[in-house]
């Protein structure tokens, strides 16, 4: 772990990778085996496990945590065998190409990637619906949201389209009404990055920090706190737990991520910004994540198909018949005369 650490990855990241080694030696000590003499057979008693209620957890893990799992174990065997420790060779199985090698190894960018088969005990991702709020859900949190901080953070959301993590590392000097900017720093790259956001955003934060005490406002310190003394500075945990509790008032299953959805397909339905408009505010290194996000919801398409058949099902007034007349000079060119 200090090695990771010391690659420049995020404490999110470290922490991430922790939960997964742990969830992986308990495993090794439930099935009394060594790290140092694990199989791929032990890899997969460990999927197996993981797959249905177990010690390990008390329900299965999804797909996408399970495959996350295994990258952690797989890192981690090949940075033993890296220092000539553990096993002889890396017990997750890994994709390999026809000629034995690693799939994709030593790509040429100019070429498209290759897909080819899942490696042994990666699990098959679902493809999920985006996590957007409906534009009814986002009126009814707006309404029903009384904390001058909270309403802020919404606010911000929905107009920056900022990640949840980002947006609650800002300090006051990250933030600039006169231009009606924010700067972010990003969950990756961990690059500086201004983004627009709207007027009523910086409002309502105006309203919040006129309920902060004023030692709380200078310079460094960070934006958000929570709302009882001591004052500490407000975690996504707290975020998410705020964001979880409007969703049981409303009676909805809302997610403090799904904002992030949302602003993007707003933007989306904006035929004044282009898609690498959007890939840029979002923060996205490749266009085909930013389609990911710009999916529409379930219920916007099947409201509209519903009112398509709506619109079918209605009776039609029968066109009129059109009145048969004729012009008395089109004969005369017919026939020459008017002898007919």
């Amino acid at each position: 772990m200090l090695d990771f650490w010391a690659r420049g990855n995020a404490e999110s990241s470290c922490r991430s990778y922790a939960y997964g080694l742990l969830r992986w030696f308990r495993h090794l000590a439930l099935e009394r085996a060594d790290w140092e003499r694990a199989a791929r057979e032990t890899v997969r008693d460990f999927v197996l496990a993981c797959r249905q209620p177990s010690a390990l957890s008390p329900r299965p893990l999804s797909p996408r945590t399970l495959n996350h799992n295994l990258a952690v174990i797989s890192a981690f065997y090949d940075y033993q065998l890296a220092q000539q420790r553990g096993p002889i060779i890396n017990p997750v199985p890994a994709r390999r190409a026809d000629s034995g090698r690693r799939l994709n190894a030593h790509h040429n960018p100019e070429l498209a990637f290759r897909r080819d088969r899942r490696a042994d005990f990666r699990q098959k991702v679902p493809k999920t619906a985006p996590r957007l709020i409906v534009e009814s859900r986002v009126a009814e949190i707006l309404q029903t949201i009384r904390n001058t901080r909270d309403r802020a953070l919404v606010e911000f959301y929905l107009s920056s389209a900022a990640r949840p993590s980002e947006l609650l590392g800002m300090n006051l000097e990250d933030v600039d009404p006169g231009s009606q900017r924010i700067t972010v720093e990003r969950k990756g790259t961990r690059a500086k990055q201004a983004l627009p956001a709207s007027s009523n955003a910086f409002l309502w934060l105006r309203l919040y920090q006129e309920s902060l005490p004023p030692d709380l406002l200078a310079k460094g310190n960070p934006v958000w706190w929570t709302n009882r003394r001591p004052y500490r500075p407000f975690g996504y945990d707290a975020a998410r737990a705020m964001f979880n509790r409007v969703g049981l008032e409303i009676d909805a299953k809302v997610r403090l991520h799904g904002l992030r959805h949302t602003a993007a397909v707003r933007m989306s339905n904006d035929p004044a910004l282009t898609l690498s408009d959007i890939q840029r505010i979002l923060g996205h290194l490749h266009l085909s994540t930013t389609q990911e996000y710009l999916q529409q919801h379930d219920d916007d398409i099947i409201e509209r198909v519903a009112q398509h058949l709506r619109a079918r099902s209605e009776p039609r007034p029968t066109p009129d018949a059109p009145a048969l007349t004729y012009d008395s000079s089109d004969l005369d060119e017919l026939l020459g005369d008017a002898s007919w």
